[in-house]
């Protein structure tokens, strides 16, 4: 039989967005299924996915605020495309994403110059596409930015190889920005050894506020009081879960911590 211990580990982001997930950790390296680790033996190109998404979801609520900052998208002119074939040297698809890809890094080296030769702050995260999100099907080659509002202007500015389209960023409900994260994350092919998003050096990486054993792994995860509820994962005896909440202003008070209670994390 095997043996498991169930931990609770919370994140809260400065924009009040909080993830609370319950999961399983095996101590004798058997599989359960079910686990995160199941998942994973099951379909890896989905997990790394939901990886991505969930990781870019808390540097987004990290470092962003919904109705503050802005999200560009930045699409390529004929000669835009014309460049790309010409610096890959085919058009092959898979070439012309590299150059894409080498064209964003540009484009951001410029933004920062920008940046600093007036004194503008800059925080941003963006993908790389090809593809449409939604039906998977071949689209043409663009890039996607979040980016702080100080920012925006020159982020427009700075784009020189096609239209640049920039507007507030929005969010679903109360600030929470991950449906963003996984719209952006969903349109980036999953290509070997690259990643799927870049984030600017600026940005605060999100740390864990508290991880503790969970005392009852059937419990349902609960909003604390005084907080609204946002999303909740499925919830099945045995399995993971996951809550986002909001944590109003007055009600986060204090500095971060970090609460371990023994045993390893996954």
């Amino acid at each position: 039989m095997d043996r498991a211990e169930w931990y609770i580990r919370e994140y809260r982001y400065a924009n009040g967005v909080c993830v609370k997930s319950k999961f399983p950790v095996t101590l004798d390296g058997v599989v359960r299924e079910g686990t995160r680790k199941h998942s994973r033996a099951i379909n890896r190109a989905e997990k790394l996915a939901g990886d991505a998404a969930r990781d870019l979801a808390g540097r987004l609520n990290n470092n962003f605020q919904a109705g503050v900052d802005c999200y560009l998208t930045l699409d390529y002119s004929e000669q835009g495309l014309d460049r790309l074939v010409m610096r890959a040297g085919t058009d092959d698809p898979e070439e012309l994403y590299l150059s894409a890809e080498r064209e964003a890094e540009n484009y951001t080296k410029r933004l920062r110059r920008a940046c600093k030769a007036v004194g503008v702050p800059l925080r941003y995260a963006y993908v790389t596409s090809d593809m449409d999100g939604c039906t998977y099907e071949p689209a043409r080659l663009h890039h996607h930015l979040v980016v702080n509002r100080e920012a925006a202007a020159l982020a427009e500015s700075c784009w020189k190889a096609g239209g640049a389209m920039a507007k507030t960023l929005y969010s679903h409900a109360h600030g929470d920005l991950t449906e963003l994260a996984a719209y952006m994350i969903g349109q980036v092919r999953l290509m070997p050894g690259r990643h799927r998003y870049h984030p600017s050096r600026t940005l605060v990486r999100p740390e864990v506020y508290s991880e503790i054993p969970a005392r009852n792994p059937e419990a349902v995860l609960l909003v604390p009081a005084g907080c609204t509820f946002i999303w909740r994962s499925e919830t099945a005896p045995g399995m993971s879960q996951t809550l986002r909440y909001y944590r109003p202003p007055e009600k986060r008070g204090g500095r971060r911590r970090r609460r371990k209670g023994g045993g390893s994390s996954s």
